[in-house]
């Protein structure tokens, strides 16, 4: 019996065959086995944190963290609900979410993915979930698709509607929602994160990478 299909048909973004380099990523996105964290190649680098709500009112992890005279600077580890272990209220809050990025906080991050590259909402996409979601034997699930109906894509999945990992294909920018983090890490030029840090719709910030903090 053939599988059913992971990501439906109506999505903007197409499956890929099997032979497609993915843009020379395809070795190493099927080694990651919750996203790709690419070691070189980028100016700079920064995480977007996912949201935190309390009673509908957005929160930065800082505020939360404040609450027992801590910061997210002195965190020695990766991103994930870890950081917010024995906050006081941190269970009654509505996030962070793990492994995607909410639809507000993604389309912002669209934005400037667009205003960072000369073809805008027509920069050309590939995107693959990680193995650890795969069935066994299954191939890498990646898509292409034009960076304007990311979007669309996000709306047409009804689990993980985000791939893991992201990027432009003239290797201008990539960004990586690892599965077991509640943060994305976004690689790309100088411009393109000091952007994003400045934004203050999202919650972005400087940390190291998630292999420099595993080896630290």
């Amino acid at each position: 019996m053939t599988p059913e299909p992971r990501w439906t048909p109506e999505s903007p973004w197409t499956p890929v065959t099997e032979d497609d380099p993915l843009d020379g990523l395809r070795a190493a996105l099927a080694a990651a086995d919750c996203g790709y964290e690419p070691r070189s190649g980028y100016q700079d680098h920064c995480w977007i944190l996912h949201p935190v709500h309390d009673d509908g009112v957005r929160l930065r992890w800082d505020q939360v963290l404040s609450r027992e005279g801590r910061r997210l600077a002195d965190w020695p580890g990766t991103l994930s609900y870890l950081v917010f272990e024995g906050v006081a209220g941190a269970d009654d809050l509505d996030g962070p979410d793990p492994a995607e990025l909410d639809r507000a906080t993604l389309a912002r991050l669209v934005g400037h993915l667009a205003r960072s590259g000369p073809l805008g909402p027509d920069t050309p996409c590939g995107g693959a979930q990680p193995p650890v979601m795969n069935r066994p034997g299954e191939e890498v699930a990646a898509r292409r698709g034009r960076l304007g109906d990311a979007l669309a894509h996000n709306d047409a999945m009804p689990d993980f509607r985000f791939p893991a990992t992201w990027w432009a294909a003239d290797g201008s920018w990539l960004v990586l929602s690892d599965v077991d983090l509640s943060a994305t890490e976004v690689f790309g030029t100088t411009a393109l994160i000091e952007g994003l840090l400045a934004d203050p719709e999202l919650d972005a910030v400087r940390r190291p990478r998630i292999a420099e903090t595993l080896d630290g």
